[in-house]
Formats: C-alpha cells, structure tokens, sequence
C-alpha cells in the first residue's frame, strides 16, 4: 500500500487524513466494488441463477459461500499486503468474520417463508435435511454473536439489520395462503436476498479491520457509529443554519475529517463556498462519492431563473455574470449550457412565428415541433457511454431501442429518443428507462412499468451505494421509484439527462 498520507486542502483548511484513514479508504472502496458487483448479477439474473423457491431454499446458501469466498480472497490479500502471513482463510472466518457473519438470520427469512407454505410435512423435513447437508464449514452455528460499534451494514447496504427485518415483514405479512411461484417473483425476495448478500460483503470488510488492527492496532480506522453521527449532526445544523457563518467551513471540514462518506455535506460546501478551484470535486472522487455536476447545474439554472431570457441579446447581457457563477462551482460545461438557453430561446422565438396555426396543422407537426425543439437539442450535448449503459442521441444502440420497443409494446419513433439506459446484464435491452422528447418509459423486472411525462417531474433525487434508485418526484405530490442495478455511473448520468432535459423545456 501508499504509504504516503493523503492530504486535502479545501478552502484554507486541511483535512483530517491519516494513514490509517486513507488505508481504509482503499479497503472499503474494494469491498464496495465486489458487493456492487454481486448485487448487478443478483438483480439482474436472479431467475436465472434459481428455478423457483425450492431451488432458492436448497441452493441460496451455496451463492452465499461463492459470494463469502470472493470477499475472503480480498480480505486475505489486505492482510498479506499489510505483512502478515498467519492467517489462512479458516483462521480469518472463524476468528475475525463469524461475529459479523448474519447471513443465517437474514436468509432464514426467506427460509421461513418456504417452510411456512411446505405442503407436507415430510417434504420439508426432506428439504431442511437437504439445506443442513449443503451448508459450508464456513457458516458457523451456535456461536455468540459479538457487539460492534462499526458502520456496519449501513457502508455497503443501503439498510440497516433493523430495516432489513422490518421490510422481510412485508414477505411474512402476505401469509400461508401465496403459492410458492408467488413468493418467489416478489421483488422483495430479490431485494431480501441482496440485502443478505451485501452483509455477507460487509462482515469480510469488517474483520479485515479487525484482523489487521489486531496485529498492528490502529493501522486502519474503523469509523464507529459516534463519528457517524456527529458528521451528520454537523450537516444537520448546517442546513438548519444554527452554526455561526465564521464557523461554516471550519464545521462542514470537520465534517469530513469526522466521516467522509457523508454524502449530504459536498453539496452544502458547494453551494456556499464554490468549487475551490476543483479541489472539491477531488476530495469527492478520491472517497467515492460520484460527482457534483448534477448539483452545480442545478445551482446555474437557480441562477439562469433570475435572468432575461426573452431575448438571445437579454441573455446575453447576463453571460459575464453566470460565467463567473460558473468559474465558482467549477462548472466546465458553461458554454455547453449556454448554448441549450440560447436553442431554447430561437427554438421559442420559431415557434411563436409559426402562430397562428391551424389546429389541423399543429396536430399533424412532427414531435419536435411539438415539444418545441429537436432531438438534438434534447440531448443537450451528453454523449454515450457503452460501459455505462447511458446512451444519449444521436449516438443510439437501435437494435437495443427497438428490443425495448417491441417487447414491451410501446410505439414511439426512433428518431424521437433522446435518451437509453439498458438494464439487462447482456446487453439485449429490452428492459431500461428509455427517454422521448414528452416522456420518460421505465420497463424493468418483475413486469415494472412507468410513464411518466417530463412536464409532470419536479425533481429527481438519487440515493443508494450499491444499487442506485431515482426518485422521480412529480409536480402532483406523487413518487415513481426506479430502482437500476447495472451501472451507477449510468444511473447518475440519466438522472442529470433527464433534469436537464425537463429544465431545458420549462426554461
């Protein structure tokens, strides 16, 4: 490992970045990486991986131990690489990774709702003898749990063990009467199963912690459930706007000293004090945290609100200013985005030349016509990322388009899509989030399936580590959840696609 310590100069200030802190960082972005994985080929091939609920009562524990070796391997290479060679893969588990180890609580709540339904009582004694034969050595029972004060299930997983109980409930509420088939294409069960496959990441990265530290004490810093709440504690007053304002930059570094995966306090530093020359945005990739071009356009379009844009030359008399307002946030995009207001603009004055119009020649007007711009200017200057599954026009996989199209039964132009994200594990796009110039299409698993108009959205709020869901919030009050699993990079680019695209129509 770097034995050199990380440092961070943010608007004056240093942060709070020992060794053992920038050591933990690269333990926990690996882990991270193999639990992002596992949680993609789970979602996605979950039918795939088993038949029905019996083959996921005989078989489950057989993915869990892949999924348990997998992060072993990892664990066992951070503590060789940190100089110590006595400790093989069963002294690791059953020292270090047993007391974190949850997966026999958390999948028994699905085997608890296999046996609940078992027709006969000789066939579940057939098939709890079948699951008690396939168990590894690796699981062991009977033994005491220990007490940790740890981030816990909380880094990886986007639930705590209290949470994840309470949503199995929603599995245990349905009752005796469900048949099996039923139970088994619940998306609970999926996200059940995920959520006990994530804890299982989460104990390896746990015990790597401990093992390490238990033989050289405080070589990594294990993050506690205090230092947790004291970094949100500071944003919360923040926000709240409690903290004298000679105080706010001293606090919100603390902050991140105190916990930097606290992904509330960037954006708050952004909004107030600017990109610092970039230097924000490096603390925020360096620990993981995605990218801040999402909050720096909306903070541009805040400013764009409070000018004239009634004219090509009105805007332009406001350029000098947002410039500068974009050199602060560090948006490189400027010009970009200054030539969707200008588009939107000709794009407004056009049509108000074309009045008046016929009704007849207004309902015969091609889609742009009609939503007052071009598909090109729709896509307002993203491009595609293949590896991201985020395809922006006019660069269109339309094989992939018209998979989605035709299995789902939708009619809508090719030359009218903006936008794509193909949420299928191979690549045969027939399940995504595809975007037109009026609405947003959503056709996932388990026959999921949204429409909803770009006119309709407020906003669009993104959340989760592993998996990443938009929250797509409509002017009318309601929520539409879209839960995608095959890229967050993509997912976070299709969140910024479409606000762009529902700001630039409202502009």
């Amino acid at each position: 490992m770097d034995a050199s310590i990380q440092k961070f100069e943010l608007y004056g200030h240093f942060l709070d970045t020992p060794k053992s802190k920038v050591d933990t960082n690269s333990v926990r972005r690996a882990f991270t990486t193999i639990a992002s994985t596992w949680s993609r080929k789970i979602n996605a091939g979950f039918h795939e991986l088993f038949a029905n609920l019996d083959a996921l009562y005989e078989d489950g524990d057989d993915l869990a131990d892949e999924i348990r070796k997998q992060a072993i391997g990892q664990s066992i290479k951070f503590i060789v690489a940190h100089g110590i060679y006595d400790i093989d893969e069963a002294r690791f588990y059953e020292t270090f990774m047993q007391r974190y180890d949850s997966w026999d609580e958390d999948f028994g709540v699905l085997a608890e709702q296999y046996e609940a339904i078992a027709e006969r009582s000789s066939d579940l004694d057939a098939h709890r003898t079948n699951r008690r034969q396939s168990r590894r050595q690796w699981v062991g029972y009977g033994t005491e749990k220990a007490v940790y004060d740890a981030d816990a299930k909380n880094l990886l997983s986007n639930i705590g063990h209290g949470v994840f109980n309470l949503m199995a409930k929603g599995v245990t509420a349905i009752g005796d009467s469900l048949k099996k088939d039923e139970i088994f294409k619940s998306p609970t069960t999926v996200r059940v199963f995920v959520d006990a496959a994530d804890n299982l990441v989460t104990a390896a990265y746990l015990a790597t912690l401990d093992a390490i530290n238990e033989e050289s004490p405080g070589t990594l810093h294990g993050y506690s459930n205090d230092e947790i709440r004291k970094s949100k504690a500071i944003t919360e007053n923040i926000e709240k706007g409690i903290i004298p304002e000679d105080a706010l930059v001293v606090s919100a570094i603390k902050a991140i000293s105190v916990y930097p995966y606290n992904e509330t306090i960037y954006p708050i530093l952004l909004r107030n004090f600017g990109g610092d020359q970039g230097r924000l945005d490096q603390v925020v990739e360096y620990f993981g945290m995605g990218d801040l071009l999402s909050e720096k356009q909306a903070l541009l379009q805040a400013q764009l609100r409070q000018c004239d844009l009634s004219t090509v030359d009105s805007f332009n008399a406001c350029r000098p200013e947002l410039e500068r307002y974009a050199q602060f946030i560090c948006l490189e995009q400027f010009d970009e985005q200054c030539a969707l207001v200008i588009a939107k603009i000709v794009a407004r004055e056009n049509q108000a030349a074309m009045q008046p119009a016929t009704a007849l020649a207004l309902t015969a007007a091609p889609q742009e016509q009609r939503s007052g711009m071009s598909v090109k200017t729709a896509a307002h200057g993203r491009l595609s990322n293949a590896d991201h599954k985020f395809y922006a026009a006019p660069d269109l996989p339309s094989k992939k388009i018209q998979a989605f199209l035709d299995k789902n039964g939708l009619r809508v132009a090719n030359d009218q899509v903006v936008f794509f994200f193909d949420e299928t594990v191979f690549g045969s796009g027939d399940k995504g989030v595809l975007v037109d110039l009026d609405y947003v299409y959503v056709q996932l698993q388990f026959k999921e399936a949204h429409r909803v108009a770009l006119g309709d959205i407020a906003n669009i709020t993104i959340s989760g580590l592993l998996n990443k869901k938009l929250a797509i919030a409509k002017h009318d009050g309601t929520k539409v959840d879209v839960v995608l699993t095959q890229s967050n990079n993509g997912a976070s680019s299709l969140r910024e696609a479409i606000l762009g695209l529902v700001r630039l129509k409202s502009a």
